[in-house]
């Protein structure tokens, strides 16, 4: 964790409230007494908290957080020192898994977000949103507080490149605010690697299938101190756009399948070149040229474009994989040869020709994986027993049973020492899965037949954000659960949906179907 908070008063304060106001500071010193104000005024009956991360270094704003912390109890303080990571996205990151409201608002400490939007915020979750954001530049929005005309066309210049670059972002016309509304429910237990300061982008490309409505309010004028908007932070942006490119699958598929298909037309080009040049004539650089387009196509798209897909599910999707680089090099190739014989046309102008029909190929494969891969539940939901067992027999456990709240016991030996009580106990407080392998000796064995004693621990939630029970998993054998396993088996939860007939015959498929296999 990246901070601890301060230890519970024993007040009596509810564990779930109304709201939760997340606030980066670091030295506010000036902005923290009118701050603390206007969020008293304009949450007045409302049952909320204030998280506050500060990571200051001067020797007078942390005192005063102190001071107003002791005096309010509504307001919780996290002090960073210099060990910690630090910058607004990783204070933001760590505010919201303190959280205890069911809506989490997120705003700077310098009241350029002005603390009386907040309501309106609200109003739009209460109205069906997951997602408010205070926008700048919705009908009714404006961003005068921007200190000067460059800032202004930075940060519009911005906001396109992050829309022009995800389809998600275009759900709001400020994908790159600072101040936002979300359910708790949507981020329960998800992982954010924010780099820079624009954590919305983060949650807007992370969560595709939240619905987003727009809150406009007036970018006011800083209150005290100065921007801390720099070169340095425009540089993180443009990492932070790379790192979400590369590492969430799905995301940005047309410039993914262009760089794919592209790679593969390179490649394939330069196959028949350098073939050709060394004497090899007809159907041999052909031949050798599609093999090389069609590996590194498929290697591309399995690194980048569907790695999550591949990483859950395995061989169904390593079919769509190959059927997706199949039909990208077989259009590029196709529509290559038939240029060649039939056009009057420079070799590079047909391969240009030929990668826009390869990227199309692919393109319209590739959106069709996306929305298999999307029509998931967006948030955990309970699952049954049938969806249990059909999970053991797809993942090679020999037992599964869910611990409620301690595990049943077994004549296996060796789980007793693995699933106890402690343990347990631990995964339904952090609600993260947990794996854990046992050798059969610290000395390395000479043969490879030796079993192993193998346990996954999954969590599942209730209706709300908080684990109803877990699910156990035993394997004994030569290959215990690997990492992806462990993946396959949140997945699998994730995706099955309540309760009732219809979940139960669905439940029951999969079971005679993995009893097949």
């Amino acid at each position: 964790m990246l901070g601890s908070a301060p230890e519970t008063r024993g007040d009596g304060e509810s564990a779930s409230l109304q709201l939760t106001v997340v606030v980066p500071t670091r030295n506010e010193i000036d902005n923290l007494a009118a701050l603390h104000r206007e969020l008293g005024q304009a949450l007045a009956g409302i049952d909320y908290e204030v998280v506050v991360v500060d990571d200051s270094t001067d020797e007078v704003t942390r005192p005063l957080l102190r001071q107003i912390s002791a005096a309010d109890r509504r307001w919780r303080l996290v002090e960073r020192d210099a060990s910690e990571p630090r910058g607004l996205g990783t204070a933001v990151s760590l505010g919201l898994t303190m959280a205890r409201g069911e809506a989490v608002c997120v705003m700077d400490a310098d009241l350029q977000h002005p603390p009386a939007v907040i309501p309106n915020l609200l109003a739009a979750i209460a109205g069906g949103a997951d997602l408010a954001v205070a926008s700048r530049y919705t009908a009714g929005g404006s961003a005068l507080g921007l200190a000067s005309p460059y800032r202004k066309a930075v940060s519009r210049a911005v906001s396109w490149a992050a829309q022009a670059s995800f389809a998600e972002t275009r759900r709001t016309t400020d994908p790159l605010s600072g101040f936002f509304c979300i359910r708790r429910q949507c981020i329960a237990g998800l992982e954010l690697r924010p780099i820079g300061f624009k954590i919305l982008l983060e949650l807007l490309v992370c969560l595709p299938r939240i619905r987003v409505a727009d809150v406009p309010f007036e970018f006011g004028p800083r209150y005290s101190g100065e921007s801390k908007a720099t070169l340095a932070q425009g540089a993180l942006f443009g990492k932070h756009l790379v790192s979400l490119f590369v590492y969430v699958p799905l995301t940005a598929l047309l410039g993914k399948v262009a760089f794919s298909a592209g790679a593969g037309m390179v490649v394939f080009v330069l196959s028949i070149a350098l073939l050709k040049s060394i004497s090899f004539h007809g159907v041999i650089p052909w031949l050798v040229g599609s093999l090389a387009s069609l590996l590194v196509s498929v290697a591309s798209y399995s690194l980048m474009t569907f790695r999550s897909a591949l990483w859950r599910t395995g061989l169904g999707s390593q079919r769509l994989l190959w059927a997706v680089g199949l039909s990208s090099v077989a259009g590029g190739i196709l529509s290559f040869a038939v240029l060649t014989a039939k056009a009057r046309l420079d070799t590079i102008v047909v391969a240009l020709l030929a990668q826009l029909v390869a990227l199309l190929a692919g393109y319209s494969f590739a959106t069709h994986v996306k929305r298999r891969e999307r029509r998931a539940s967006p948030l955990p939901s309970p699952a049954d027993e049938l969806s249990l067992q059909a999970l053991a027999n797809r993942l090679g456990a020999q037992r599964a049973w869910w611990a409620e709240p301690a595990p049943e016991p077994s004549s296996v030996g060796r789980l007793e020492k693995l699933v106890t009580p402690e343990i347990i106990d631990h995964v339904t407080r952090t609600a993260q899965p947990l794996l854990a392998v046992e050798l059969p000796s610290t000395r390395p064995q000479v043969r490879v037949n030796v079993d192993s004693f193998s346990v996954m621990l999954v969590p599942h939630f209730g209706a709300r954000p908080r684990v109803a029970r877990i699910a156990v998993l035993v394997r004994l054998g030569r290959t215990p659960f690997s990492p992806r396993d462990l993946h396959i088996a949140v997945d699998w939860f994730s995706r099955r949906q309540g309760s009732g007939a219809t979940a139960r015959e669905e439940a029951q498929g999969e079971l005679e179907a993995a009893g097949t296999n």
